[in-house]
C-alpha cells in the first residue's frame, strides 16, 4: 500500500502515466480491433446484416456504458479514499461496486427484452433487417452479466494501480471473440453457420471468459483492495456518492447511444447505405477514441489521488500531459483517415456507392478528432476533482445538445454531407467551452482554498495569542 501511495504521490509523472495508461490503451485497441473484425465478418454475410448490426449498436453501447460508467465511479471513489488513507471505505466501495454491477445486469435484461424490438422498428420496416437485429440483441442482453462483472473488477484493480491484469482480461475476451467469430458466423469445423446470431454468441462467450479471468485474479491473487461479502451492509451514502461520480461517465458513453440512434433516424430517411456507412465509421473511430479512453483510465486515478491529497502541481501536470498525448493520437488518426480512406473503408465493402459515401464520411468527420479528444480529457479532469456538473455538461453538449440539431439542420441544406459536417462543428464549440469551464473552475477552487488557508492562519494566530 505504501509503495502504491508513494508512486501516485511522488513518482515521476510521465513514466507513471505511461505505465498506468499503456495497458488500458492496449486493451482498448484490442477492443476496437475485435469490434471492427466483428463488423468485417458480418459485412461478408450481407449488407442487410451489416445494417442490422449498425442499428443494434446503440443498445449494445448502452449496456457497455452502464458497466463502464459505473466502473469509473468505483475507480474514482476508491482512488480518492486511498489518497486519503481511508482503506476501510475503499474496501467497502469495491464490494458495493461488484454487488451493484450484478443488480445492473438484471435491470438490463428486463428493460432490454421489453424495448429492443420497438426500438429497432423505429429505423426500418424491412423484416429481414428487423429479424437479424433482434436475434443479435437478445443474445447480447441475456448474457451481458459477463461484461458487467468483469468491468467492475477491472476498475477496482485499476484504482489500485494494477493496469496489467485488466489488459489481460480484455485480451482474453477479444482473442476469444476473434477466434470464434468466423467459426459461428460461417459454420467452420462442423459448427452450423449462424450468421449474425453467431457473431453475438462469439461476443458473449468472450465476455464470459474475461469475467472468469477477472474473478480468479480478484479472489486468488493478493490485491491492495479486498472485496468481501462477509457481513455486507448496504451503505446508501457511499452508493449515492459513487453514482454522483458515475453519472458523467455514464452519459459520456450512453449519450453516444442516443446520438447514434438520432443520427441513424436522420440517415435512414436517405438510405440504408447511409446507416451502414455511419455504423462502420463509428467502429472505425474507436481506433482513435479508445486509446484516449485508455489514457483517461490511466490518468484518472492519478488525478483523483492528487486532488484528494491536495497536490495541485501534480494534478495540473497530469492534465497537461493527458492533453498533449491525446492531441498526438488524434492528429495521427486524422492523418490516416485522410491518406488512406479508400483502403480503410474497403475492408468492409467493395460496393461502389457504400465505398464512396464511406470515404467522404471519414474525410470530414475525422476533422473533429483533436477537439473531441480535448473534451474527453477535460471531462475526466472534472470528474477527478468533483466538478461532476461540468463534466456532464461537456458530454451533453458534444454528443446530444449540439450534434443532433446541427445534423438535422445541416442535412436539410447539404443532405448526408451535412450530417458529417455537424461533427467537427459540434466538437469545436464544445472544446472551446470546456477550456473556459476549466479556467472558471480552477479559479473558483483556488479562491476557496485561499479562504480556507486564511481562516486556518487566523485560528492559529488566535491560539498563539491565547497561549501568550
Amino acid at each position: 500500500m505504501e509503495n502504491n501511495k508513494n508512486k501516485m504521490a511522488s513518482g515521476k509523472l510521465l513514466p507513471l502515466i505511461v505505465s498506468m495508461s499503456l495497458p488500458p490503451i492496449f486493451s482498448m485497441l484490442i477492443q476496437s480491433m475485435y469490434n471492427i473484425v466483428d463488423s468485417m465478418f458480418v459485412a461478408k454475410v450481407s449488407n442487410d446484416a451489416l445494417t442490422a448490426v449498425s442499428l443494434v449498436f446503440p443498445i449494445q453501447n448502452l449496456i457497455l456504458a452502464l458497466s463502464v460508467g459505473f466502473g469509473i465511479g468505483i475507480n474514482s471513489y476508491v482512488s480518492r479514499k486511498m489518497g486519503q488513507d481511508n482503506y476501510l471505505d475503499a474496501n467497502k466501495a469495491a464490494t458495493h461496486g461488484v454487488v451493484i454491477s450484478i443488480l445492473h445486469y438484471f435491470v438490463v435484461v428486463v428493460l432490454g427484452l421489453l424495448f429492443a424490438k420497438p426500438f429497432l422498428g423505429l429505423f426500418t420496416t424491412d423484416l429481414e433487417i428487423l429479424e437479424l437485429g433482434y436475434s443479435y440483441t437478445v443474445i447480447i442482453i441475456l448474457f451481458s452479466f459477463g461484461q458487467s462483472v468483469q468491468i467492475a473488477i477491472e476498475k477496482i484493480l485499476q484504482a489500485c494501480g494494477n493496469m496489467v491484469a485488466p489488459m489481460f482480461f480484455q485480451l482474453i475476451g477479444a482473442i476469444t471473440n476473434i477466434i470464434l467469430d468466423p467459426i459461428f458466423i460461417f459454420g467452420w469445423f462442423g459448427v452450423p453457420a449462424m450468421g449474425v446470431k453467431g457473431a453475438a454468441i462469439a461476443t458473449v462467450i468472450g465476455q464470459i471468459f474475461a469475467m472468469i479471468a477477472a474473478v480468479s485474479t480478484l479472489v486468488y491473487r493478493k490485491q491492495l483492495i479486498k472485496v468481501s461479502f462477509k457481513g455486507f451492509r448496504w451503505e446508501s451514502k457511499m452508493v449515492k456518492e459513487m453514482y454522483i461520480i458515475s453519472i458523467p461517465s455514464f452519459f459520456l458513453l450512453s449519450i453516444g447511444s442516443f446520438m447514434v440512434s438520432g443520427l441513424n433516424f436522420i440517415l435512414s430517411t436517405y438510405s440504408t447505405v447511409a446507416v451502414a456507412v455511419f455504423g462502420v465509421y463509428y467502429k472505425l473511430q474507436s481506433f482513435v477514441y479508445m486509446p484516449i479512453s485508455g489514457l483517461i483510465q490511466g490518468t484518472l486515478p492519478v488525478m483523483s489521488f492528487n486532488y484528494g491529497a491536495k497536490n495541485k502541481t501534480r494534478l495540473l501536470e497530469t492534465l497537461k500531459i493527458s492533453l498533449l498525448i491525446s492531441a498526438a493520437v488524434s492528429f495521427l488518426g486524422t492523418v490516416l483517415f485522410w491518406i488512406i480512406p479508400n483502403q480503410i473503408f474497403g475492408l468492409f465493402s467493395s460496393e461502389s456507392k457504400l465505398l464512396q459515401m464511406g470515404i467522404e464520411a471519414l474525410s470530414v468527420i475525422s476533422l473533429s478528432f483533436i477537439f473531441g479528444s480535448t473534451c474527453y480529457v477535460f471531462s475526466s479532469y472534472f470528474q477527478a476533482t468533483g466538478s461532476n456538473l461540468f463534466s456532464l455538461l461537456v458530454t451533453l453538449l458534444r454528443q446530444f445538445i449540439l450534434i443532433l440539431p446541427l445534423a438535422f439542420l445541416c442535412s436539410k441544406f447539404l443532405g448526408v454531407m451535412g450530417v458529417w459536417l455537424s461533427f467537427p462543428i459540434a466538437e469545436i464549440v464544445t472544446a472551446t467551452l470546456a477550456l473556459l469551464l476549466f479556467k472558471y473552475d480552477y479559479s473558483r477552487k483556488q479562491i476557496y482554498r485561499q479562504k480556507e488557508d486564511k481562516e486556518e492562519r487566523m485560528i492559529s494566530e488566535k491560539d498563539y495569542l491565547l497561549d501568550e
